[in-house]
């Protein structure tokens, strides 16, 4: 049964590894605007605080908050390539699942997390490109494991609150919130985190409550390291009243059913949704501790249904949570006879072995309708149309879309400047609303543009 229980583990990583193992989608989009940023600030020694690669909104200003990630990237790329950081997001994905299991309760480690992993795996997969938010995961685990391991000590998940070795991971997390709060937008959620964490202890355990607002208060107060100080400790509040242009990923599930937009990543998080609510059932009637779990599992699944670019840190949110509802029910007398339990175990490591198949041959990448294809591929993006104007010496203004901008940035930065790039808050509201939307619904406004 061990050595059953170890293959299940390793071939569920492998499903893990193998789903986070795609082509490089964003080239077109973000990894080239990173790498050129993340030079930018390497060579100077500052975060520029304008938009800066733009000859329309030069001078606008632009709190970047995920300037350390793109020096990371920057430096990366120079080592290992752009194959090395498809290689680096996958093992900071695998880290952060690590975490995940490491957090739980032995009691939560086996069947519990192993039904909880699949559905979350499966919705994460939309949100695996090399970006900044890998780390935001790497991050969110870590609080998630110093949280759940400060609650749910061992040996027991019936320990106090804080009890023995469990409380250490907590001191570690303002140290984490300054890199977090450096590296990605949602740096926020680490504090949300340690606000439902502060009420859980109010409720359950007072006297913790003091330890528990101490790492609270810290934790927010390193937000405000970073080079934008107050600006760049909002950033993540403010940042979308200053979108002037609507992009999918910003979208709430209602609104892209509703204008029959069927992305097959919905469907898994509403399958998700079913599981996790499946899970609060079964806590509710065998437990009652547990306002930490279900005010962190009402949070992120309404940020999940409001943005699908949500979908990422509510997939690694609905992995532990589960797994610790569904470990207040331990079926002993159905699992009592060895026979059913290896071939339950069995069952589960076909079906993660099937999906792991699935990976590979890009079968489910189709049935998902995405363009992930397994591997280390990076797509040419716009390579030929830069060579073209390379080669024929052809100079600015650029006239490009939205979608190009990032790789025209990487490629053409700073002999060229763009038109516009995919960081709606770079730009201005009235340059979307009086400029590029109009541009693109009235021929002569086109016209106009393109002559200039």
């Amino acid at each position: 049964m061990r050595l059953l229980r170890w293959i299940i583990l390793i071939v569920f990583f492998v499903l893990v590894a193998v789903m986070a193992t795609h082509s490089l989608n964003s080239i077109n989009q973000d990894i080239g605007r990173h790498l050129k940023s993340g030079q930018i600030i390497w060579e100077t020694g500052r975060v520029y605080k304008t938009n800066l690669f733009s000859f329309t909104e030069p001078n606008h200003p632009f709190i970047n908050h995920h300037w350390l990630s793109e020096v990371v990237f920057y430096l990366l790329n120079g080592l290992i390539g752009l194959k090395g950081l498809i290689i680096f997001k996958t093992a900071v994905i695998l880290a952060a699942f690590l975490l995940l299991l490491k957090s739980l309760p032995k009691t939560a480690r086996h069947w519990p997390f192993l039904l909880a992993g699949i559905p979350a795996v499966l919705v994460l997969s939309s949100r695996t490109d090399v970006r900044p938010e890998i780390f935001s995961y790497l991050f969110l685990s870590y609080f998630l494991f110093a949280i759940i391991r400060a609650k749910y000590p061992e040996p027991s998940p019936t320990a106090s609150y804080g009890a023995g070795p469990g409380q250490r991971w907590l001191y570690a997390l303002p140290i984490v919130q300054i890199f977090w709060t450096n590296m990605h937008i949602y740096f926020a959620l680490g504090p949300v985190l340690l606000l439902f964490f502060l009420i859980d202890c109010g409720i359950h355990r007072r006297e913790q409550i003091r330890f528990a607002l101490k790492i609270f208060i810290a934790s927010c107060f390193v937000t405000l390291i970073n080079p934008n100080f107050i600006g760049g400790a909002l950033a993540p509040f403010n940042i979308l009243k200053r979108y002037g242009y609507s992009i999918v990923e910003n979208q709430s599930i209602f609104f892209l059913t509703d204008r029959g937009v069927q992305l097959r990543d919905i469907y898994m998080f509403e399958l998700s949704l079913i599981v996790l609510i499946i899970s609060f059932i079964i806590a509710f009637k065998n437990r009652k501790k547990i306002a930490f779990e279900f005010l962190v599992a009402v949070f992120f699944t309404i940020l999940a249904g409001k943005m699908i670019r949500n979908i990422g840190p509510y997939a690694l949110v609905f992995l532990p949570i589960t797994a610790l509802n569904f470990s207040a029910y331990q079926p002993k007398q159905i699992l009592a006879k060895r026979s059913v339990r290896i071939f339950l175990l069995s069952v589960y490591v076909i079906a993660a072995a099937f999906l792991v198949k699935g990976v590979v041959n890009d079968g489910l990448y189709h049935w998902m309708g995405r363009p992930d294809r397994f591997g280390l591929s990076i797509p040419v993006g716009a390579e030929a149309a830069v060579n073209f104007v390379k080669e024929n010496k052809i100079h600015g203004p650029v006239f490009n879309n939205f979608d190009v901008g990032s790789f025209l940035i990487w490629k053409l930065y700073p002999e060229e400047k763009v038109f516009v790039d995919g960081r709606p808050e770079a730009y201005s509201v009235d340059f979307f609303e009086k400029i590029y939307k109009p541009m693109q619904e009235d021929p002569e406004l086109w016209r106009k543009y393109s002559k200039e």
